[in-house]
């Protein structure tokens, strides 16, 4: 991973803590988001955003959530090594077929790029 990237998920996994404990979940995940888009193609980076989603899911108590951020946890690591640079960018959420592609913030095509 790219210092800069590293540097920008680092961030956004920050906000995603502070906006946590002062229970602002709409941040929170927004951070989370923005945190997997830029970690989705590396292993350890794509788990961890998936970890950060999951324990959010479980403070919020959506079981949905909880379901599918589990699996997406177990399988992120092993499924980056494989597919990593051949998915488009996500999100992380779970409520998106995986066929079904998304808008990427600007901003963070940006930082992906450099």
């Amino acid at each position: 991973m790219k210092a800069t990237v590293r540097e920008h998920f680092q961030a956004e996994i920050a906000k995603a803590q502070l906006a946590l404990e002062a229970k602002k979940f709409a941040d929170a995940w927004t951070a989370l988001q923005r945190a997997h888009i830029l970690g989705q193609m590396y292993p350890v980076p794509h788990a961890i955003a998936h970890w950060e989603m999951l324990k959010l899911a479980w403070v919020q108590r959506d079981i949905k959530e909880i379901h599918g951020q589990f699996w997406q946890t177990v399988w992120a690591a092993p499924l980056t090594l494989l597919f990593g640079h051949k998915r488009s960018l996500r999100d992380g959420r779970v409520n998106l077929e995986n066929t079904q592609r998304m808008s990427i913030p600007d901003d963070l095509l940006e930082i992906i790029k450099q």
